[in-house]
């Protein structure tokens, strides 16, 4: 039985982010499967569920830019 990845967001996925984002060379799937976003695919390889992601993403850099603004 596969343990399914915690899907990151809010401020840890903003933490997570700004912690590894120059890890991954500019691969967003890599990132997307590591910040818990992935999927099965029919032929059984895990794949980034991009519309998540995405929402998540979207939610996490608001997130990081309030916070910015809210340190000046």
């Amino acid at each position: 039985m596969s343990i399914e990845p915690s899907k990151l967001s809010g401020k840890d996925l903003a933490s997570y982010l700004e912690v590894h984002r120059d890890e991954f060379n500019g691969n967003g799937d890599a990132l997307c499967l590591a910040a818990g976003y992935g999927i099965k695919g029919e032929d059984g390889i895990q794949k980034c569920n991009f519309s998540d992601f995405v929402q998540a993403l979207s939610s996490a850099l608001e997130i990081s830019k309030d916070d910015e603004h809210s340190e000046n």
